[in-house]
């Protein structure tokens, strides 16, 4: 019986459409996958309740595939996270009236939205892939420009900084603020880098917005740390990739200068995570840098390994992927 239903399974798998096409049986499956993972996700969206386990299983199948570095290039990485990049843009067409809304893009990049303002932070479209020219499209990216008010670029790491992104955005008119060493040569970007809390604000076509800028690093690099305050007086701060352990000193206690801020969005690998959270005093706390597809397979942060650190995060937080958005009111 099992040597006769064996011999039939591989008679099946001899013929099957997939046969001697491996990259095409990948390509496949990363589709399927990927359908399901949209249902799964749009079934149990972000939240600072404890995740269920359909969307827990959801992240972890991307783990699986932005891990498995054969697919590295395929245009189905661009077609999925395209499509999730358009529901995004779709939502920041239309009004919001109250509250504040956060939306997490690829790798560090995430636009916060209130109904006075959109700013975005460290927008990249991506490694060029063998398929296609970037991960995420020069259309949906100029689209997600179009809604965006005003870009912060924390530090001079080309998965940070896109100079495509930064020309469309000062193409339009809207500022782009910077630190010293990025794009030093571009006089339309607005440096700005002192070795301590510098306040500034900043004209915008929708009025003024207010911006304390924090001296962080990357070891040696600069990295600019911006706390905005909204109109509406929402704070919020993204770390970029905040390391350097001598700012340690200052970081931990930085609320104590600043003020708590309502939503902290943090590289899931900062030094001393779990202290630096507490020193921005947030009341939601968001990760970023999960799964780049630019690193070697053990430095791409899955997200199953943020669900571990985020276990031993007492404040309320929710981890989330490409295109998704979470909502915010006092």
């Amino acid at each position: 019986g099992l040597l006769s239903l064996l011999s039939i399974a591989q008679a099946q798998e001899k013929t099957s459409p997939f046969w001697g096409k491996e990259e095409a049986y990948l390509t496949n499956q990363t589709v399927k996958t990927f359908e399901l993972v949209n249902q799964l996700l749009a079934e149990n969206p972000p939240s600072t309740e404890t995740p269920s386990l359909a969307r827990r299983s959801a992240l972890m199948l991307l783990d699986g595939i932005m891990h498995d570095t054969r697919l590295d290039g395929n245009k189905v990485y661009t077609d999925f996270i395209d499509a999730r990049l358009r529901d995004v843009v779709a939502e920041l067409r239309q009004p919001l009236t109250a509250g504040m809304r956060i939306y997490k893009l690829y790798n560090a990049c995430y636009i916060v939205r209130t109904p006075s303002v959109v700013v975005a932070y460290d927008l990249y479209r991506g490694a060029p892939m063998k398929e296609t020219p970037s991960l995420i499209s020069d259309e949906v990216m100029r689209e997600l420009v179009g809604q965006c008010d005003i870009l912060f670029l924390t530090h001079n790491h080309s998965d940070h900084v896109d100079p495509v992104v930064v020309d469309w955005f000062l193409a339009e008119g809207k500022p782009v603020v910077a630190p010293d060493e990025v794009l030093p040569e571009n006089k339309q970007v607005t440096h700005v880098r002192e070795e301590r809390i510098v306040e500034r604000t900043f004209a915008l076509k929708s009025g003024q917005l207010s911006v304390q800028i924090l001296p962080g690093h990357q070891d040696a690099l600069q990295n600019n740390i911006y706390v905005v305050r909204s109109a509406e007086g929402f704070t919020f701060a993204q770390t970029g990739d905040q390391y350097h352990k001598e700012d340690l000193d200052w970081l931990l206690n930085v609320h104590e200068k600043i003020g708590s801020i309502d939503v902290l969005m943090i590289n899931c690998w900062a030094n001393s995570l779990y202290e630096v959270i507490d020193g921005f005093d947030p009341k939601l706390v968001l990760t970023s840098h999960e799964n780049e597809l630019g690193h070697t397979i053990d430095h791409r942060e899955s997200y199953w390994t943020s669900y571990d650190k985020l276990s031993k995060v007492s404040r309320p937080h929710c981890l989330m992927t490409w295109g998704e958005g979470i909502s915010y009111k006092r």
